[in-house]
């Protein structure tokens, strides 16, 4: 199986190649890349691999600086984005200082129209493009983490909230892809990388080698390999797989379906079954391979479609996702909006939800599993009545189910984790031993008696 297709993964280590006549790399022994130069690493690897060169007269340059337009035509050939004479000039590619149009060539009109038509670049201004000008660390980072997330969505995770990154927000276009790039480990071995590292400065051919390298062994570390037979589909979120010679459970990562014997549970296990059951997929770790029952935690490729996102998309399951395994956090968010706004699944509700969360208190006083009755979700009564039949979740699936208790509208009450006698104030979740609220954050779901997801609140 190849999701990811081979061109890609080529092409993007070209991206600096000026346009000076190049020889083979594997014919080269570049004599200004000496032993001690920090990126001779990048450099071999990429030339040993015949998908970079160097200049006639034989050196690399790893000190040279690259051209704005240089680096347009490089990043288009490298996505083998289609490049047609007459693109420019074009309303959406509003730039004057291009100079005259060679109708014989497309460079560089057609190169800078297509980066802008797909967003991989923008000017320097509103009407600027500023071909000859060298491009900064800062521009090339951009433009390297657009083509990717433009190409393959997905294979670039996300920052998590919080994080600045060595460099901070240092601007508001380039701060948010430069802090991905880094977290993503594309910005490793760059030499002097610091808070002192200046982004504005011209970026060397030699460090962008080192950042196509850290793309290169990113992408090939993702690639599909030997793919694997499932067995069986035990429920919603597991299946059971032949992985190098032995059988595995395969918990499903970054969602959570239905309890057996709850709403929708059936129909979670059954869709799961139409998309891999007895079929051969490609498993996909992230940061942990295994959780503490030794259950391998995976992406679950079938042909061209991940089984994970296809679960939320259906309104088939809640998003779930623990780190550090956060690689697909906003596609798989995305495809629980989708769900919602569509109804489908879980989310079908006919009716709005009859409370309302006012209130969390997750961190108990001293030890949360000796004072359980200290850890508690306030509501508001939004429709008078019953509760019978309406349940509360965690995360991890934990449930209580409200007592046939009447309510008034305007009543505000709290559900608390630990044992007693409910009253009107005060509902006890008998759980026993241990808290159910993570005091690092956690997600409450309210469940109407059918199993739909009324209302979700994260913390």
């Amino acid at each position: 199986m190849s999701r990811r297709p081979q061109v890609v993964l080529v092409a993007l280590v070209v991206l600096f190649a000026l346009v000076a006549l190049l020889l083979p790399g594997a014919l080269l022994a570049f004599p200004d890349v000496t032993a001690d130069n920090p990126y001779r690493t990048a450099i071999d690897n990429l030339a040993s691999r015949n998908i970079i060169g160097g200049y006639e007269n034989g050196n690399f340059g790893p000190n040279d600086p690259v051209q704005r337009a240089q680096f347009a035509k490089m990043i288009v050939l490298a996505l083998d984005e289609t490049v047609t004479e007459g693109a420019f000039p074009n309303p959406a590619v509003p730039f004057v200082d291009l100079g005259v149009d060679d109708v014989t060539k497309p460079y560089p009109h057609e190169y800078v129209a297509v980066c802008a038509l797909k967003n991989i670049t923008r000017g320097t201004d509103d009407t600027h493009f500023s071909p000859w000008l060298n491009i900064s660390r800062a521009q090339v980072i951009t433009m390297i983490v657009r083509a990717i997330d433009n190409t393959e969505p997905g294979l670039l995770r996300n920052s998590t909230a919080g994080q600045t990154g060595t460099l901070g927000l240092f601007d508001t276009t380039h701060g948010p892809t430069m802090l991905k790039a880094e977290v993503n480990g594309l910005l490793a071995h760059l030499q002097g990388f610091s808070a002192s590292w200046k982004p504005w400065q011209d970026m060397t051919r030699g460090e962008v080698a080192q950042v196509l390298y850290n793309v290169v062994m990113l992408m090939e570390e993702e690639e599909p390999g030997d793919e694997v037979p499932v067995l069986s589909v035990v429920d919603g979120d597991t299946i059971r797989v032949i992985y190098e010679g032995e059988e595995e459970a395969v918990r499903l990562i970054g969602f959570d379906t239905p309890e057996n014997g709850e709403p929708f549970a059936a129909e979670a296990e059954a869709y799961l079954r139409q998309l891999v059951g007895g079929k051969q997929v490609h498993l996909e770790f992230d940061v942990e391979q295994r959780d503490l029952y030794q259950r391998l935690l995976a992406y679950v490729w079938a042909g061209t479609k991940m089984a994970n996102a296809e679960m939320l998309r259906q309104g088939l399951a809640t998003l779930y996702t623990v780190a550090p395994n956060v690689k697909y956090t906003d596609i798989f968010a995305a495809a629980e909006a989708e769900a919602r706004q569509a109804k489908r699944g879980i989310w079908a509700q006919t009716s709005g939800c009859p409370i309302e969360i006012m209130s969390i208190h997750p961190d108990a006083a001293g030890n949360d599993n000796y004072n359980l009755n200290d850890e508690w979700i306030e509501f508001r009564v939004l429709v008078a009545g019953s509760l019978i039949g309406y349940s509360v979740e965690d995360e991890a699936g934990h449930t209580y189910f409200f007592p046939d208790r009447v309510f008034a509208a305007e009543d505000v009450f709290k559900l608390r984790t630990g044992s007693g006698t409910d009253t009107q104030a005060d509902l006890f979740w008998n759980a026993s031993g241990s808290a159910i609220w993570n005091n690092s954050g956690d997600t409450i779901k309210i469940l109407d008696p059918q199993g739909h997801v009324l209302l979700t609140r994260t913390y």
